[in-house]
């Protein structure tokens, strides 16, 4: 059933945040004068506030207003599962953080004991911010590991070997509320997407460059899901017959150029690294790891030139732990890249600008494109 203009600026309000009313025209596809007319009822409803346009600071004249949703109407979560840590974001719907709470989880952790976690951190956050549960109104999960859709479930995989067969069902009973899941590179994807490097770019590629490597592609402007997952960029095989991957494969991708790899391959000058110690190392431009993260981002880079032989990106992102390398990492990325694609479709290889909150705001994003929540409201009579 097509839906109402009132429906239409609810739902891109909800999902895309502060909008001009000439925007909300072009995304309802109606006249001007009809989406200020609705908006003046949502307005006097007190279901959509104004706020001063952030381009019009400065300029002379009368400044443009933005419509937003009322900050007041609700809260959504974005809940990021980590190897060892818990991180949530709490967003009001229209758009502002209103907070966050992280803490470590065990390694080797199981679904029960990851999901009580998360749900007594998102409750402390919300209290933390004056709030209640009946304030939550959605929730986005990240896994790091992958996710089948519709219905949304983790799959079998030795990367979360306590999770397999938990659905959003599951999470929605743990957490009190309508949940959406999907894996941490398609959600660090969607968050630079819609707030960070990615930004008015429709065909993009978020490398995540982490202890796996991930990829989240964005093509016409939408994130490619694919029937159970996509992106599986550390699980191209380099060499059949080399080491063995956690997937059970041989000679993965990861098992040469991810964080693991460049540590085993430093274990001789430096022994046991911890990721802060290599990228210590790193900034104080050792040879031995300078060299061994090029060669690994060099091999990435290979790969990632067929995903971009094929989909033709605007811009390859780069984000994860070994972005915080610079351009130690993004050079011979960029070089592999230039390497093996035609000199008019090389995409620009730039860091993410979201730090490591891309893919909790990237789960955030999720929940307020999928909540089918939506205020009650009334027309003008």
């Amino acid at each position: 059933m097509p839906r109402s203009t009132p429906e239409l600026v609810l739902t891109a309000l909800r999902t895309r945040g502060p909008m001009s009313r000439a925007g909300l025209a072009r995304f309802a596809a109606v006249a001007p004068s009809t989406v200020s007319a609705v908006a003046q009822d949502l307005i006097e409803a007190g279901l959509v506030v104004t706020s001063p346009h952030p381009d019009g600071a400065g300029r002379p004249g009368r400044p443009g207003l933005n419509l937003t949703l009322n900050p007041k109407l609700g809260v959504v979560a974005g809940v990021e599962f980590c190897f060892d840590e818990l991180r949530v974001l709490l967003f009001d719907v229209a758009h502002n953080v209103i907070g966050a709470a992280e803490c470590e989880l065990p390694r080797g952790h199981d679904s029960d004991t990851a999901l009580l976690a998360a749900a007594r951190l998102t409750a402390g956050a919300l209290a933390a911010a004056g709030l209640g549960r009946d304030a939550l109104i959605g929730a986005g999960v990240s896994v790091p590991g992958p996710v089948s859709r519709n219905p949304d479930e983790v799959r079998s995989s030795p990367i979360l070997p306590g999770w397999h067969g938990v659905t959003g069902k599951t999470m929605a009973a743990a957490l009190g509320v309508q949940v959406s899941i999907d894996n941490d590179s398609n959600l660090a994807a969607l968050g630079e997407h819609l707030w960070g490097a990615g930004r008015g770019c429709d065909d993009s590629v978020t490398l995540k460059f982490h202890f796996g490597i991930g990829c989240g592609l964005f093509a016409n402007g939408a994130l490619v899901r694919g029937s159970g997952g996509a992106g599986e960029l550390g699980h191209v095989a380099v060499d059949e017959r080399g080491p063995l991957c956690r997937c059970g494969k041989r000679g993965c991708l990861e098992t040469y150029a991810a964080i693991p790899a460049i540590v085993e391959a430093l274990r001789p000058q430096h022994g046991d690294l911890t990721l802060s110690q290599l990228l210590r190392l790193l900034a104080a431009r050792d040879p031995g790891a300078v060299r061994v993260v090029g060669d690994a981002a060099e091999l990435i880079g290979t790969h990632l030139a067929a995903v971009c032989n094929l989909l033709a990106p605007q811009r390859v992102i780069v984000v994860g732990p070994m972005a915080r390398a610079g351009e130690l990492v993004l050079e011979p990325i960029r070089a592999a890249v230039r390497r093996r694609i035609a000199p008019s479709a090389v995409p620009e290889v730039v860091l993410g600008t979201l730090g490591s909150r891309n893919t909790t705001l990237g789960a955030v994003a999720l929940a307020l494109d999928e909540s089918d929540w939506l205020p009650a409201w009334r027309t003008r009579r």
